[in-house]
């Protein structure tokens, strides 16, 4: 049975993290499925709860922002000061730096076997107030079975890993609903965010004068090691088939189905006001804005996949520009087909 925290019994699942046990943490993100890092043993749990290939690195969430250069390797000038713009901007908050890694502090298996650590400081004082307490960084990749659509809750947890780990914090569901974005600082002078996520790339280089940042999400070949979560397997994805729909092709592509009774929509909600719901399988509403939609998404997706009779799930597409990368990402990692 998985036991469930809270702020009053934070001392016990800090006590059990230092154990080496697994507990699940909120961030302003996704939940996270936490181990501490330096416990080689324990982040290997994670792997095998998850179903997680071995050569994913983890992310490891620290508590303070003076951290990353305990744990960061060598770094230029340049590098530095990116870090401390970046870091007093953005920390706590959904951004993610890789650094070059300091030998000797965490191991290889939380580093996926790069010479390199991905380091960020959540947004939420729970969490926060936990890693203190532990006395280390932990690492924290989301707590789903690896493929799945990531957690967003609490019951979303429980759902994936009910008696499979030592607890999971209580609190509200994640208030931005994706995972963070990850910026590649490793090689000095060739910074690349890997993953977007609500730190976009515009504000990223509002705060870092004489860099060029470039967006460097393509998926890498099978033989190579990812340097980021999500960039070389199959993630967020339900049983069914997803389908992304721009918005200015969901009326036709609708009207073409032969059976909807199977089908589940996770529309705006403009565009689920023009459909009868009684003619699907089910609906989700994804709110009247990107952020509404982005803090949604996971959470249409994982309720659609415990509904059987649903086959396929038509979701909204939203446009390729700032400030929607981030769920475009997600949609079309889920997506078995897109109609733009």
């Amino acid at each position: 049975m998985t036991e469930i925290f809270n702020q009053d019994t934070l001392d016990q699942a800090a006590a059990l993290l230092k154990q080496g046990k697994l507990v699940a943490f909120p961030t302003e993100t996704v939940f996270g499925l936490g181990a501490i890092a330096n416990n080689a043993d324990a982040v290997s749990r994670v792997y095998q709860v998850k179903g997680r290939p071995s050569d994913n690195p983890l992310i490891v969430h620290v508590a303070d922002p003076s951290d990353i250069f305990k744990y960061a390797g060598d770094l230029s000038d340049q590098q530095t000061a990116a870090i401390e713009a970046l870091t007093s901007r953005f920390w706590p908050g959904p951004l993610t730096l890789i650094v070059p890694a300091k030998l000797g502090i965490f191991p290889s298996v939380v580093r996926g076997g790069l010479e390199t650590v991905g380091i960020r400081m959540p947004n939420h004082p729970l969490t926060l107030d936990l890693i203190k307490r532990v006395g280390f960084p932990l690492v924290g990749p989301s707590a789903n079975i690896s493929g799945k659509p990531s957690p967003t809750t609490v019951d979303h947890v429980i759902h994936d890993f009910d008696g499979k780990i030592a607890g999971v914090l209580a609190s509200q569901p994640t208030d931005i609903g994706v995972e963070s974005t990850v910026l590649d600082l490793s090689e000095p002078g060739n910074y690349y965010i890997l993953r977007p996520g609500a730190i976009t790339q515009d504000m990223i280089e509002a705060e870092v004068d004489l860099i060029t940042i470039t967006t460097n999400t393509n998926q890498i070949n099978p033989d190579q090691a990812p340097k980021a979560p999500g960039m070389k397997y199959r993630h967020y994805s339900p049983s069914q088939t997803v389908v992304a729909v721009a918005a200015s092709k969901i009326d036709q592509y609708l009207s073409n189905l032969p059976e909807k009774q199977d089908v589940a929509l996770a529309l705006l909600d403009d565009q689920l006001a023009k459909v009868n719901p009684d003619n699907y399988g089910a609906t989700y509403a994804l709110g009247s804005s990107s952020r509404q939609a982005t803090q949604r998404l996971f959470a249409a997706l994982r309720t659609f996949d415990d509904q059987k009779h649903i086959k396929t799930i038509v979701v909204s597409l939203l446009a390729d520009q700032e400030g929607n990368q981030a769920y475009r990402n997600r949609l079309l990692k889920a997506a078995s087909r897109v109609v733009e």
